[in-house]
């Protein structure tokens, strides 16, 4: 039994890992920022177009009219332009072969899961298992436009570091997984479910502001105290503009995934320091992996709506 603590860290970056995950997490990344301007720029698009409008109807005037019409012509066309880049869809593509990736590579540095310590060729089970997943991901269409040649494919994704990390004795892979996986994925977590958090509470606040305006608007017009410009519908609409961003965000789920799984993680992270031996490291470690997994992710997501 082991009750001490991780010893000092090796610090593996991310040029230790294979090369398509940094190519696919680099894509990844892109994709999500584009996905999320886009669908901004729209929301942002349609809130003009809506004050354009009803500045169009106050002043009985043609040039406010026409920039709304050009506006709303511009909301579509973003749009059609977000249906045809499917930055969302690439932007999840690219970040599950990424997260598989790295998943595949820890458990095979330090014994996990399928590549325990008893595994006659650990490298060709790596270069199956990434292969038979990478195809799965294909039929949904991830695009493999980065390995050009057998070179690049299988094997060829191990890299020295991750050889030299699983040649090491037990106890140092230990430390090694303990401080520089499961650490690293806790304080990420953490941060994460931080900051999620405050942008919750920060565009809840803000849609709520905005929906009592609306409600003080409609109210002094139904009542006769205000007459001349109505805000009403302006208000409406920005106040739907936020909700349906933070429904684009998913900032409220997320905050309660990411606070789930942050304790879980503290948990097993302590477990796995104290307890765990060597005979059941690989169940523990795959175990691990699972709970850090998007799709473990994206299932807690589903109760913190």
């Amino acid at each position: 039994m082991y009750t001490g603590t991780p010893g000092p860290s090796v610090t593996l970056s991310d040029s230790d890992l294979p090369p398509l995950f940094r190519i696919s997490d680099h894509r990844a990344l892109a994709r999500q920022g584009e996905s999320f301007r886009a669908v901004r720029t729209q929301l942002v698009t349609l809130l003009m177009a809506t004050g354009a409008a009803q500045v169009a109807e106050r002043l009985d005037s043609h040039v406010p009219a026409v920039l709304a019409l050009l506006l709303y012509a511009a909301a579509i066309g973003v749009g059609l332009h977000i249906t045809r880049r499917r930055a969302r869809a690439h932007w999840r593509a690219h970040r599950d072969v990424a997260e598989l990736l790295k998943s595949l590579a820890w458990q095979y540095m330090v014994h996990g899961g399928p590549f325990h310590s008893g595994v006659a060729d650990p490298d060709g089970l790596f270069a199956e298992r990434l292969e038979g997943r990478l195809a799965e991901l294909r039929k949904v269409g991830w695009v493999d436009e980065s390995r050009q040649g057998s070179r690049a494919r299988g094997i060829a994704q191990i890299t020295p570091a991750m050889r030299a990390v699983r040649a090491k004795p037990f106890e140092a892979r230990r430390d090694i997984y303990l401080r520089d996986r499961l650490l690293e994925q806790f304080v990420w977590h953490c941060n994460k479910a931080a900051l999620t958090h405050r942008s919750s509470v920060h565009w809840s606040y803000v849609t709520a502001v905005l929906t009592f305006l609306a409600l003080v608007s409609a109210g002094l017009r139904a009542f006769g105290v205000v007459e001349g410009w109505d805000l009403t519908g302006l208000l409406s609409a920005a106040a739907a503009a936020g909700v349906a961003w933070q429904e684009v965000r998913r900032h409220r789920p997320l905050a309660y995934a990411y606070g789930l799984i942050k304790d879980d993680l503290d948990m097993l992270r302590i477990t796995m320091t104290r307890t765990v031996t060597e005979a059941n490291w690989a169940q523990a470690v795959e175990d691990a992996e699972r709970l850090v997994s998007p799709q473990h992710t994206d299932w807690v997501v589903r109760f913190g709506g």
